[in-house]
């Protein structure tokens, strides 16, 4: 500054030496003169740098010539040279010929610098208010930002320093007041770098908790009391990701150093809500725990038959039942199960909080349906007239037919149990079986058209009891057809020609009777057929429809007509229903097996007439075993044919039927 002064006074004759003379002034080395205790030596030009050194009050150090606001200097610490970068405001160039005798100030120079302290005064004055009013924070730090130029223009050492650590203090504020506190921090390490006690005086009287904490922390860094920061991040549940910066550093819980205090913090878990913060150290060290807040389920898919394909709101999840699906968001969702030769299951589901997975319990129906076994046949004479059949607990098959024995039994493996037929003689008083049924002891009723009658037998063939002869009156029957029996072993009977249905206690005491001739709802025109589903409500097939009670007999619903189509019938006699209340229909003229829902929706058909495997001549009654194998008694093609979903690899080559 002295040398500046210094040009104004040379002749003009001089001045192209001077102009050499300056230019190798400045490419020449200087030397600077620390004017802050405690200075810090960066060893980067930025506020934020690592600090390398500390110098003292008045320490004179060898520098080169300024990059922007800093100096790059050169020192000795501990026998080492060391170079670092040291602030503009923390030092003063020294001139080596500098006179030691201070020079006059002139008027104009005395002014000039009163106006500047004004100028500073006044604006320091009007951002005060800004920043205690809290009203415009922005505005405060753009007007004392160029006051920093300012007070170093200001000749006046000791007053020059005061005014840029007042200055820094306030911007500290204004940024603080923003919540902004990594910047406040930076201008406060700033005041600290201008004038350590200064800056300790100035700042006694502020209480604000907060800001104190960043005062006192810039402190430590100027100090050099605080080189980095360690966080320990520990989350609950564990193994959550973390990233720093978008960078991920591990899993928690994580401990994470850094030197600088100022950082984005992501956590990212498979199922829960991500978290991403924005971090401010204030201390050396620190904890933070985070209770992640769940954003999903895990759903558990299930359907019967399994194997099914899972969608998920359209798209394919890559998963088969059973499986579980993790953490499906909480809401509205639409699933859907395919599988091969199955209906179609969708549906919407809605997933609440909870802890536990979310089930879904499916059950597909089968739409295709394959021949699998066929035993007798019109040369086989193992059958003469067959017309029901039953299936036991123990998957054992019961045939009644016109030929005696009357009352055929079949193993599981297809094998003909004919001893046990012939005990008791009033085997041989059936006449016509029609129906048969199996309670859930194993014993077996009958319906005998011709005898007007039930008969009951027990699992070993013995004879029991029966009720019944022909009439119209309460105990009597007119060519009763179809029997079904409910889980309270309930016995239902189809009296055809009277045109109603009978209910009785397994003891055979009546219990109940409805129906009248007609069409209408709860009327029959010659019933043949009658089924119960789980729910021990009743299906009974009608002339050429199908109408469903209640257990306790009261009209729900009903649904078919004659035709050809989906849904139409011609003569059917046999009704049967599976343990998911599916009903199948033998459609008996039309030579098929019709499979419908409980409230009478179409799902599938199957067979045609003729004598090849899978088609049918007059289908007359029908079975399901607990295999969900579908065993259907053809009248005219004198056998059983077994049948089942195409998908299905069941097979039943090893049986033997005799």
């Amino acid at each position: 500054m002295e040398f500046k002064k210094g040009l104004k006074r040379i002749s003009v004759l001089n001045i192209f030496f001077l102009v050499f003379l300056l230019s190798v002034l400045e490419a020449a080395p200087i030397k600077v003169k620390v004017i802050a205790d405690n200075a810090s030596i960066k060893a980067t030009p930025e506020i934020g740098g690592n600090t390398i050194a500390k110098v003292p009050l008045n320490t004179i150090l060898e520098a080169e010539l300024k990059e922007g606001e800093w100096y790059k200097v050169h020192m000795e610490k501990e026998g080492l040279q060391i170079s670092g970068y040291i602030h503009e405001m923390v030092v003063e160039v020294v001139q080596e010929e500098e006179s030691p005798e201070k020079e006059e100030v002139s008027a104009e120079e005395e002014s000039s610098q009163a106006e500047v302290l004004a100028e500073i005064d006044i604006k320091m004055e009007d951002n005060r208010k800004l920043i205690r009013q809290e009203k415009d924070f922005e505005k405060a730090v753009n007007s004392l930002r160029p006051l920093i130029a300012k007070a170093f223009n200001v000749t006046d050492n000791k007053r020059q320093k005061e005014l840029a650590t007042e200055i820094f203090l306030w911007i500290g504020l204004a940024f603080a007041g923003q919540g902004d506190e990594y910047t406040a921090l930076l201008e406060f390490e700033n005041m600290f770098e201008v004038d350590q006690s200064y800056a300790k005086e100035i700042t006694r009287n502020i209480y604000d908790p907060k800001v104190v904490g960043l005062i006192e922390h810039a402190e430590k860094k100027f100090l050099g009391l605080v080189t980095d920061y360690a966080l320990e991040i520990s989350t609950e549940p564990k193994e959550a990701k973390i990233k720093i910066d978008g960078k991920e550093i591990g899993f928690s819980p994580e401990i994470y150093r850094t030197a600088v205090p100022k950082f984005v913090l992501e956590i990212e878990k498979e199922g829960y809500k991500p978290i991403k913060e924005e971090i401010f150290l204030t201390r050396d060290t620190s904890q933070k725990e985070y209770i992640l807040e769940r954003s999903g389920r895990n759903v558990g898919v299930s359907s019967r038959p399994s194997g099914a394909r899972v969608y998920l709101d359209g798209k394919d999840t890559g998963e088969v039942t059973d499986c579980l699906l993790s953490y499906v968001p909480f809401g509205v969702h639409k699933i859907r199960i395919i599988k091969e030769n199955y209906t179609e299951w969708e549906g919407e589901i809605s997933i609440d909080k909870g802890e536990a997975p979310f089930p879904i319990e499916v059950v597909l129906t089968g739409k295709n349906y394959g021949f699998l076994k066929k035993f007798g046949g019109p040369d086989q004479e193992i059958f003469e007239q067959p017309t029901g059949i039953a299936v036991d607990k123990e998957n054992n098959f019961y045939v009644v037919d016109t030929k005696d024995p009357k009352l055929k039994k079949f193993s599981p493996e297809g094998k003909h149990l004919s001893s046990w037929v012939n005990e008791g003689k009033e085997f041989k008083k059936l006449k016509n079986p029609a129906g048969i049924a199996i309670d859930n002891q194993g014993f077996i009723y009958i319906t005998d058209s011709k005898n007007h009658c039930v008969m009951k037998f027990d699992k070993e063939g013995k004879y029991v009891s029966k009720w019944g002869k022909e009439g119209s009156e309460k105990q009597e029957f007119r060519n009763p057809l179809g029997i079904a029996i409910n889980s309270y072993n309930d016995i239902y009977v189809v009296d055809s020609l009277n045109n109603r249905i009978k209910k009785y206690s397994n003891q055979g005491i009546l219990k109940k009777i409805w129906g009248k001739p007609g069409t209408s709802d709860g009327a029959f025109s010659y019933p043949s057929a009658i089924a119960v589903n789980q729910k021990d409500e009743i299906y009974v097939l009608d002339r050429i429809r199908i109408q469903k009670f209640s257990a306790e007999g009261e009209f729900i619903t009903s649904w078919g007509k004659r035709g050809t189509n989906e849904a139409e019938f011609n003569r059917p006699m046999g009704l049967t229903v599976d343990k998911d209340n599916y009903v199948y229909v033998a459609d008996s003229a039309n030579h098929r097996i019709q499979k419908f829902d409980g409230k009478g929706k179409f799902i599938t058909q199957w067979g045609k007439r003729g004598m090849e495997d899978g088609q049918m001549n007059f289908p007359y009654s029908l079975a399901i075993d607990s295999r969900e194998n579908i065993l259907v008694i053809e009248r005219d093609n004198k056998r059983v044919q077994i049948f089942r979903v195409s998908s299905e690899s069941t097979s039943y080559s090893g049986l033997i039927f005799e």
